[in-house]
């Protein structure tokens, strides 16, 4: 029985967040969506503790409803997710609540496709309320006066919309949750809705802006950003604007990708991908060609043939456009900057910078006034 193809398409249907794990408490399944938060280590602990074969639930106001039951020597987790983000505090988004006897009907379905037999539900509860909090970074509220644009909230739109350029779904979407967190969404309207519709267009505008540097067609881009406003324009309700704007995103993130890869060969596109998902641990060209499933030799030939520059100068190019987003966004000194974006020390990025640049990192920021 394949659990997590059952999983997934359970998730794909309710969107609930679900995790399995081993007999040893290891993980070897999650799928949830991405804005939801992410299951706390000492709640997950908690929950496999008291695991049994009977699916035991618990509701709770602000985590939502969780179920946890064993199968086959298999751990699951279901956590219907109510209180997903608050945005740098400018919204408390959620994804709804659902009540305890729906939660209940599709524990019941997920179940049966599991093992095809009834369940049985446990008349306990696992004792949760030391973790009646949603475990996200961004917790407390601030009015509107007191918001205002930060640097980390910059750094994490530019490392968003360079998913977006790349074509890359992982890059878009880690990158997003921490757009999310520390970015600045604002309030744009008196109404609710309203205001989130006009953040849903101020991103479908960095999102085609973004595609089109990707490669994509700007008539395409355009057409696809005035599909995503029609369609915005005509709702009457938006649950969840983060999810929301996170899945026209991926729309845009999708249509580059696939340009991409009628441009340009398979390993060419994977070993690029692999960068830029590795940026500050690659350490060499035969890891990149492992992982891409060819010798060292080759990818270096097809590399440099299809894109004009070595795998050395695309990966060095990506180190120094990251620096540059560190050092205009952020304080952080130039060693740690080093370290983030994959040195050994200061004097390596240094060198580098400059020979790429012109300039040294304290230079190239001092000219940013920053």
């Amino acid at each position: 029985m394949d659990f997590n193809k059952i999983a997934t398409d359970f998730h794909n249907a309710t969107n609930l967040s679900i995790f399995i794990f081993d007999s040893h408490n290891k993980s070897t399944f999650t799928s949830k969506m991405t804005v939801a938060p992410n299951l706390p280590s000492d709640l997950e602990s908690n929950l496999l503790k008291n695991s049994v074969n009977k699916i035991t639930i618990s509701i709770f106001s602000k985590i939502g409803a969780i179920a946890s039951f064993n199968l086959n020597g298999s751990k699951f987790i279901i956590w219907a997710t109510s209180n997903a983000i608050t945005g740098n505090g400018k919204y408390d988004d959620k994804i709804p609540l659902i009540d305890f006897n729906t939660f209940k009907s599709q524990l019941t379905l997920f179940y049966l496709a599991l093992t095809q037999s009834e369940p049985t539900f446990s008349t306990n509860q696992v004792d949760l309320t030391d973790y009646d909090i949603i475990d996200r970074p961004n917790q407390q509220l601030e009015s509107f006066s007191e918001h205002k644009p930060s640097h980390n909230g910059y750094l994490a739109e530019q490392r968003m919309l360079l998913g977006v350029e790349h074509g890359n779904i992982n890059e878009f979407n880690s990158n997003y949750v921490t757009f999310m967190d520390q970015g600045n969404f604002g309030i744009l309207a008196p109404d609710d809705l309203r205001s989130k519709k006009n953040i849903t267009v101020a991103a479908t505008t960095l999102f085609t802006r973004a595609a089109i540097r990707g490669g994509m067609f700007a008539e395409d881009a355009y057409n696809l950003s005035d599909e995503c406003i029609k369609k915005t324009e005509a709702k009457r309700n938006i649950t969840n604007i983060y999810e929301y704007t996170r899945t026209i995103g991926e729309r845009f993130v999708k249509n580059v990708a696939q340009i991409k890869r009628q441009n340009i060969p398979s390993i060419i596109y994977r070993a690029q991908e692999y960068i830029y998902d590795n940026l500050a641990t690659v350490q060499n060209i035969d890891e990149i060609a492992q992982s891409v499933g060819c010798s060292k030799s080759y990818l270096m030939h097809l590399f440099k043939d299809t894109t004009g520059i070595s795998v050395i100068e695309f990966l060095t190019i990506q180190k120094m456009l990251s620096a540059k987003q560190l050092l205009l966004f952020t304080q952080l000194p130039i060693n740690e900057i080093a370290t983030l974006v994959g040195y050994k020390n200061q004097s390596q990025l240094s060198r580098t910078f400059k020979k790429m640049t012109g300039i040294s990192p304290l230079g190239f920021r001092k000219n940013q006034h920053i």
